[in-house]
């Protein structure tokens, strides 16, 4: 048998002891020096650009509070933005490429707008179509109307016309 002298037995059952006592430490050090190098801060302004803005309000006047805003870019299919209206009808963006911006709001009960705000070459937004394709006012309104009616009352003549036929 090899048998070691006292001191080589006495070194090797020191090694496992320091490891353990330096691990700890040397876990600790790496974490907060990790945590010191990719460690990133925020920072914010406030900046004056031309943004464009969409007020959207139903026909009488009120705000479309929190409604749900579609954004899409000048040629693109993908959305560029997307976010809520204010309680006060209003989103705004600012647009990076000039072109047809396609402005897309609606809300929870079925009204839809949808706006287009030309930019030009200058990053300025316009106006574009304000008019959208549900703010048509009253004349819109009362031909839905008479819509709805000629249709409840033709299906009733026809189920009438239907009941109503002698059978042979």
């Amino acid at each position: 048998m090899n048998k070691k002298n006292p001191e080589e037995r006495n070194d090797q059952r020191c090694a496992p002891h320091t490891v353990i006592r330096l691990g700890p430490a040397f876990g600790i050090f790496i974490l907060l020096m990790a945590g010191q190098g990719w460690a990133h801060g925020v920072r914010g302004v406030i900046d004056t650009r031309q943004a464009a803005c969409i007020l959207a309000e139903y026909d009488g006047g009120d705000p479309m509070s929190y409604g749900s805003v579609e954004i899409i870019a000048p040629d693109s299919k993908l959305l560029f933005q997307s976010g809520r209206t204010d309680r006060n009808g209003w989103f705004c963006f600012l647009p990076d490429i000039p072109g047809d911006w396609q402005l897309d709001t609606s809300d929870a009960m079925g009204h839809k707008l949808r706006l287009t705000s030309t930019v030009d070459e200058n990053m300025i937004p316009s106006a574009g179509d304000e008019t959208g394709i549900n703010s048509g006012g009253l004349g819109v309104r009362s031909i839905r109307i008479v819509d709805g009616l000629a249709v409840i009352f033709g299906s009733a003549g026809i189920l009438a016309w239907w009941r109503s036929r002698k059978r042979c």
